[in-house]
This record gives structure tokens, sequence and C-alpha cells, in this order.
């Protein structure tokens, strides 16, 4: 797994839990966007199988973080929590292992910048042996974890936290200290809130909170019909305020669906998602039947592109392919730089309550087989109208290669029936009338947007919609931003 390929993994997850549109998060290679409102979700050569491992965690060690560890996500606890303050990592080590001390002590050792898996992920320097302490060490679901406290050697102006660093070592069954891999490395440890990994592949999941702690799951959101998220916790067992769990293993590539959360005398102190991490990278995404509204197949590399949405579909929702309904409701090429063509391919993924999870995909081929990939959007809708029968309206830029300009587009897909498009500015002024055919037109980008109204042959308004944000499945604003 190279660094582009992690840059997107981050942000697309600061794209999934973030309230609103946010900065780039990742900087990428071969594919931006130019305004705030379009967020870069980074690219990849799709085509390829990807093998590594991908940690999605606070901080890095690899470079400074302005920002210690916090909460993520939607349900994360604010200040108003009245649980007090615990040091939920101090004391002796926890788990199945902890009194084999010839373990700890290996697990303690461990080397935090070497890893025989170049695709493991390493830390810039070593934290001083003196100052590291096995919090957890124990056997889980397909395999043995070691959670290990160090000094974070690589600090901000000013330090964050508690100047203490975090590093998750797996292995598999019975394995040895010294077999124990990297899997997740976090700085800038705020030591009063839990630590929480899991594995995709076998769906071990273990949560680190104080002795006394409840430990409570959510193995995924639910979205009602209306399109809003909320989430049911169940507790589970957490001697020594350990929760060790066999979860089932997720869908997509990453259990990002996951949650958990810590209660202490009453009151929530953090609702979170684990570290993530896969162990096994023999999976493929699975084929599931695409129902196509409008538009056909593209190249290998676009259906490449679209396995990716397929995933992250799974990924975000936590659901079975077989409880997810996916359509394209349009396919179709917009310009790209030197005078190309990249395909968009707006995909819908029906939840069992009917309420649907949109994205806007685009993919470029490249000379060598390879695609560069972006989302124009995304968004979370109603389970009424059908799908053939809402707006869209989406904004994209087309990736770009070095020494080339990205190119922009404005594309609207409305009902079949729709001929026109009213295209209305910041100031409520309407532009002129945009013809569409088959109530689709791929346009020039049109300076701040923000709603487009499709008309039926008489005139008549088939609705109004703003343009295709980047709304997140958990978003603290999970309205549905689309609709009619």
């Amino acid at each position: 797994m190279d660094d582009v390929e992690l840059q997107e993994r981050l942000a697309r997850l600061a794209e999934r839990t973030a309230p609103r549109p946010r900065e780039q998060l990742a900087q990428v290679v071969v594919a931006r966007h130019r305004t705030q409102r379009r967020q870069n979700i980074g690219t990849a050569a799709v085509a390829a199988a990807v093998t590594g491992l991908v940690v999605l965690t606070s901080t890095v060690l690899d470079g400074p973080s302005a920002e210690p560890a916090t909460a993520i996500g939607a349900d994360a606890a604010g200040p108003e929590s009245a649980a007090a303050a615990v040091d939920v990592l101090a004391g002796p080590a926890r788990g199945s292992l902890a009194g084999d001390a010839a373990f700890v002590d290996g697990a303690r050792r461990l080397s935090w910048t070497e890893a025989d898996d170049p695709n493991r992920p390493t830390a810039a320097t070593e934290p001083p042996l003196d100052s590291r302490q096995v919090v957890f060490a124990g056997d889980v679901t397909g395999g043995r974890w070691a959670l290990v406290l160090g000094q974070d050697t690589i600090q901000p102006e000013p330090p964050v936290g508690s100047g203490l660093a975090a590093a998750w070592f797996t292995g598999p069954p019975g394995a040895t200290a010294d077999q124990l891999q990297p899997a997740g490395l976090s700085g800038g440890v705020d030591t009063t809130m839990s630590l929480a990994l899991s594995d995709a592949s076998t769906g071990a999941l273990v949560v680190v909170a104080a002795p006394g702690d409840e430990i409570q799951v959510s193995e995924r959101p639910l979205v009602a019909a209306d399109g809003t998220v909320s989430r049911e916790f169940e507790p589970v067992d957490a001697p020594d305020g350990v929760a060790v769990l066999a979860l089932p293993p997720a869908s997509g590539t990453y259990a990002e669906a996951l949650r958990f959360r810590v209660v202490r005398d009453g009151a929530e102190v953090v609702t979170a998602m684990p570290t993530t991490h896969r162990s096994d990278w023999s999976r493929t995404t699975p084929e599931v039947p695409i129902e196509w509204l409008r538009g056909t197949a593209g190249s290998t590399g676009a259906d490449a592109v679209l396995d990716r949405g397929i995933d992250d579909a799974l990924t975000s929702t936590g659901l079975s392919p077989d409880d997810v309904a996916f359509s394209v409701v349009w396919a179709g090429d917009v310009p790209a730089p030197s005078g190309q063509t990249a395909r968009v391919q707006l995909l819908g993924a029906t939840l069992p309550s009917g309420a649907v999870h949109l994205t806007a995909l685009l993919g470029r081929d490249l000379p060598d087989g390879s695609v560069v990939s972006t989302w124009c959007g995304t968004d979370l809708r109603p389970a009424a109208p059908p799908l053939a029968e809402q707006l869209f309206a989406v904004e994209c830029s087309t990736p770009f290669l070095e020494g080339t300009e990205p190119v922009d587009s404005l594309v609207l897909v409305g009902p079949s029936a729709a001929t026109t498009a009213l295209l209305v500015d910041g100031t409520g002024s309407q532009a002129t009338a945009q013809p569409l055919v088959g109530g689709v037109a791929v346009l020039q980008p049109f300076e701040d947007l923000t709603a487009v109204e499709f008309l039926a042959p008489d005139g008549t308004s088939l609705g109004r919609t703003e343009p295709m944000g980047h709304v997140g499945m958990e978003s603290l604003e999970s309205i549905p931003s689309g609709g009619n």
C-alpha cells in the first residue's frame, strides 16, 4: 500500500465523518479539486490488485500533528460529558497474555521503525525503551495482538496530549512476540481516551478503557427511509476495562461502519471508530448485480472505479452485499485534459429501508493501463421518489497529470422527460435555460451555482436540487442534501 492510497483512505474517512466539506486532507499526485466544495479523495491505479495495509489513526508518527487524538464521528462525546477523566492506559498490562512475562517484555522491545512486511506502518523514530509500557497483550480471533505506549519522539510545537505515542502490533494465532508486526500507530495520545483496533478480515475487535468502564458496540449505522441516520449500541463484556470481541468480518475492505462507546458512572466518555486494519488481502470486491438506469458499462478501468464505489458503500454502511441493491443512475463521458475524456458514473446503493447512498465516481484511463479516480460528490437520499425520477447536479474536476490542468464540468441528470434546466446562482437570479437531452446535460462549470431547476416540455417544474456535496454516512448534518 503506497502513500497515495493511504492518504486516499484518510481523506475518505474525513469526508465520511466530517460535518461539512473540509479543506483537502491529503495531497495527491495526479488528482485534485480546485474548490473547497469538491473535496479531493486521492488517486490510485485501480486496475491493479491492491496489496497492503491501510491504517486509519488520528495521527501518524511519520510526521507531527497539530491536533491530539480525539473521538471521530457524529456521535463523539461533547464537552458536556460529566464523566470524570481517568488515565485509561495506566497500570499493568491487561489481556489473556498479560501474565506471560516473556511475551510482554518481548512486545515492549518490538521495533516501531521496521517491519518485515513493507506495507505495514512504521514510525520515523523509536521511542526510548525505558519509556515503553505494554497496555494490552492477548489472543484475539485469528491472531495475537499487543498495544504498546512510548514517548512520542515527534511532537509539534506546542506539544499536544500526554507526550505519548501508541502502537498496535498484530500477528497470527500462537505468534511469539518477535513475530508481531505494527498495525496501527498514533501520536499525541490522550491517555484519558480509550484506544481500539479492529481487523476487517477476521472481525476481531479490542477496546481498551478504564477498569469499571462500560463498553458498548454498534456494528453499523441504521439508515431510515427518510435518509436519517441513527445507531443502536449493545453493552459487551469488558473485564478489567478491556473488551475482546469476535464480530463478523467486514463486508467492505475496512470496518469503517464499526463504532464503540465508553460509559463511565452513567455518563458517555467517548464514541469513536476503532483504528481499522486488514490482516488478509486475499479478498476481492464481491460481484454484485448492477441495474443500469441510463448509460452502459465503460472500459475495464471504469469497471474498476465502479468496483471501488461498491466496496466503499459496503465499507461505510457495514451491510452485506445481499442487503444492498446497486444501480447506476447515469454513466457518461466528460471532458478531460489534452482533449481526452473521463467517465462519470453515478452509483446508487439502495439500503434495506429504501434510502439511497449515492456516489458520483469519476475515472480516467491512462496510457499505461492504469486509472486515476476521484469522487465528485456523495449524498444520502430518502426512499422516494424512484432514482430514475430524482434530480442531480454534480460538479466534477477531472483528474489531471503533471503538466496539465484539470477540466471542470457540471453534469445535470434529471428524469428522461426533462428538456430544460435553469441554473440559479447565489443571488437567486436564473441564468439562461440549458437544454437537456434525455434529461441530461454536460456543461462547463457555472460560477456560484446554488440550485438547478428541471423543466418538462410544457415548462412545468419537475423540481429543484442543490449541487451534490459530500454528505458522509454519519455527518452531523446527515439530512439528505439533494432532492426534489
